[in-house]
């Protein structure tokens, strides 16, 4: 923060078609800068940001107003937007005096909705910003009343809020609820705040909704605390999310298929027209027919269990058709190839387990799973918002899964003196994934659930496991009642059913050498794809190097020399050694290989990785292998006869394999180069 470049922010206001070069200079003369000035720091951008870092950023006796505007400010809670600066006319006059460089003011959308609720909820604040200019005037077009708009101001936002202020929640908190213009009696498009009290609460209840610009505040000298709106006029109100933001719409991807279309261009009159004609013929259809249509909201039902030859031949239908110039037809040829378009590059979800020995790299193929799946810079090691992960256990249950209804101490009043018990839904792991996947429909949303066979599965997903089936678009074939997680995800005391949505993955592993583990049915399993984690393949980074690598150095008898061996080429020489059926291996089942991460090693820490080998690989292999083997051979030399001699002679190096086995581990180095 100390070094706050807005060099790149000066170039592209300069840059700005709707702001030209005499009024960029007038921004500049805001903070005694001119043109020239400007241009000769090109080669130290930091230098010249300093020097309106502190005007702008750290102005003392800062004023507080509210820009409100018809406009959607979404894009300024929306990360996939740059909006680091705005130009906003008109600047009304009385307004125009208590506004300077360094002034925050509050983005507001207003606008007309629908119905109330949604208007509460959806109206607010969406941005903080710091006026980056003084009242700058564009033209002199205008005389006496009009005068004002002629006036503008450059307003920077030097960060994006996570979760807007709506107006639902200024209007339960008693300090903010007559604060114009949130109480309805001021229109002005700049509104000053003169009462402190009021902006303090603003900005602490913003706070409170996005603790991440807690240092840019500070970094701006305002010194505030989280406001938070009590529960118990919060309680009052809950909030309803419409399922039309919710779901994916189709309607907008539609309209923006149209304009992407190629030569011949579809004029935006002929969209609008196609949009009329679909909403006309759902309508016909509707009228005459009890079978129901809703192409927005489910479009493949229509495509899947109507058809476009349904439609077509339709007797109304083309009575509706041959009375408007064919463009039903039309619209329903665009809208079933815009269908088409949808499934061939829409995200489809699957459920996947991944099987195979210990160690075989099965949580790394889910990794890369998802890196080929939607989220190409996904790292396990850093929090990612979309993948959600669990680890199933015997005493794993339905209600560690999904969630339940836990008893929760809240405040009455606001000093919370008095207060009552309450019982809420607590979600857990699969609520919050399917609740998430639901919000952002056009985003792959990963539930990881790690050592699966570990639990009982079939009471783990207990009514869920009805929503395993999926269609052809990986959207869950059959939804089920489920009031709790309805309610949870919908919002108020929802009634909708539940589902997997297409953007939903469940990926699993299963470790097949596990003993004591439960046993999955058969119904349960045709519901997931498996796949076969092979013991015997070899990880391998961007070089086509082997991860997870290491050479051993033990020194040999009296009458054998020194073994030598790599990782890669011990752990495959003992697979081939424990599943060789013949006289010379221990003949086992695959179940008891191990994998290429069986044992995870470090670089420069050599007494770690042979710690890793005389403690984790030689109790597996002599308690978990050549204990349940009953071949004539062995992996270990004749004359060590107990475990404790093994470990013994590995913590002082030296080798503790039989000749039939270094004989299977020559061939590994010879078949792999090494």
């Amino acid at each position: 923060m100390k070094e706050y470049n807005l060099y790149p922010v000066l170039e592209s206001i300069k840059n700005d078609e709707n702001i030209p070069e005499h009024l960029f200079e007038q921004m500049l003369n805001s903070y005694e800068l001119n043109i020239e000035d400007f241009e000769n720091k090109k080669e130290y951008p930091i230098d010249f940001s300093n020097l309106m870092v502190d005007k702008l950023f750290k102005k003392e006796n800062k004023n507080f107003h509210t820009i409100l505007s018809k406009e959607s400010f979404v894009n300024l809670t929306n990360n996939d937007d740059d909006v680091p600066f705005l130009v906003y006319q008109p600047l009304n006059d009385h307004s125009r005096p208590y506004l300077g460089v360094g002034d925050i003011l509050f983005s507001y959308r207003s606008g007309q909705f629908s119905d109330l609720d949604t208007a509460l909820n959806t109206r607010g604040i969406y941005g903080l910003g710091i006026a980056m200019s003084n009242p700058m005037k564009f033209s002199n077009q205008y005389q006496g009343r009009d005068e004002y708009k002629d006036y503008g101001v450059i307003v920077f936002y030097p960060f994006k809020l996570q979760r807007h202020l709506s107006v639902r929640d200024i209007q339960l908190n008693p300090n903010t609820i007559n604060l114009p213009p949130y109480n309805g009696n001021r229109n002005d498009s700049l509104q000053y705040i003169p009462n402190e009290k009021h902006y303090n609460k603003l900005l602490g209840m913003i706070l409170y909704k996005n603790p991440h610009i807690r240092d840019f505040l500070e970094f701006m000298n305002i010194h505030i605390e989280e406001s938070i709106i009590p529960d118990v006029l919060w309680n009052k109100y809950e909030k309803k999310e419409n399922i039309e933001n919710v779901n994916f719409d189709y309607k907008s991807a539609f309209k923006d298929w149209l304009k992407e279309q190629p030569e011949p261009e579809i004029k935006l009159k002929t969209q609008s027209n196609y949009i009329s004609a679909i909403n006309t013929l759902e309508s016909t259809w509707n009228k005459h027919y009890d079978r129901k249509i809703d192409i927005w909201n489910n479009p493949y039902f229509v495509k899947n269990h109507i058809s476009k030859d349904a439609l077509f031949n339709d007797t109304y239908i083309k009575q509706l058709n041959d009375t408007q110039n064919r463009t039903h037809s039309s619209a329903i040829n665009y809208y079933f190839e815009f269908l088409e378009y949808l499934q061939e590059n829409q995200i489809k979800g699957i459920n996947r387990i991944y099987f195979g020995a210990p160690g075989t790299g099965k949580s790394y193929n889910i990794e890369k799973f998802i890196k080929e799946n939607g989220i190409a810079n996904y790292n396990d090691k850093i929090d990612c918002p979309n993948v959600f992960r669990a680890t199933l256990h015997p005493e794993f249950t339905y209600t560690d899964f999904v969630g339940q209804v836990m008893p929760v101490v809240t405040p009455i009043n606001e000093d919370g003196s008095n207060t009552r018990i309450e019982y809420r839904f607590n979600p857990q792991v699969f609520t919050k994934a399917l609740k998430f996947a639901i919000k952002h429909s056009n985003e792959p949303v990963f539930l990881i659930l790690e050592e699966m066979s570990r639990s009982n599965v079939a009471a783990v997903f207990g009514d869920l496991f009805q929503l395993l089936d999926r269609d052809e678009n990986g959207e869950s074939e059959y939804r089920i009642d489920n009031l709790i997680i309805s309610t949870e995800i919908f919002g108020g005391n929802s009634t909708k059913k539940i589902y997997l949505p297409n953007n939903f993955f469940i990926i699993g592993t299963v470790n097949t050498s596990d003993q004591n583990v439960f046993v999955m049915d058969t119904a349960f399993k045709r519901r997931f794809e498996f796949e076969y984690v092979d013991a015997n393949d070899v990880a391998k980074d961007e070089k086509q190097a082997p991860l997870n690598n290491f050479t051993f150095h033990f020194s040999g008898d009296d009458d054998t020399v020194d073994v030598v061996f790599d990782w890669i080429n011990l752990y495959r020489a003992l697979n081939d050694f424990i599943t060789n059926q013949e006289e010379q291996g221990l003949g086992l089942s695959e179940d008891k290989q191990l994998g290429q991460f069986f044992i995870k090693f470090r670089q420069n820490d050599d007494s770690y990785n042979y710690n890793q080998f005389s403690g984790k690989l030689l109790e597996y292999l002599w308690n978990d292998v050549q204990k349940v083997s009953y071949s004539n051979v062995s992996i270990f030399k004749q004359e060590i006869s107990n475990f404790s001699t093994a470990y013994k002679a590995v913590r002082k190096g030296k080798n503790i394999f039989s000749h039939q086995f270094l004989e299977y581990l020559n061939e590994s180095k010879d078949h792999n180069g090494r």
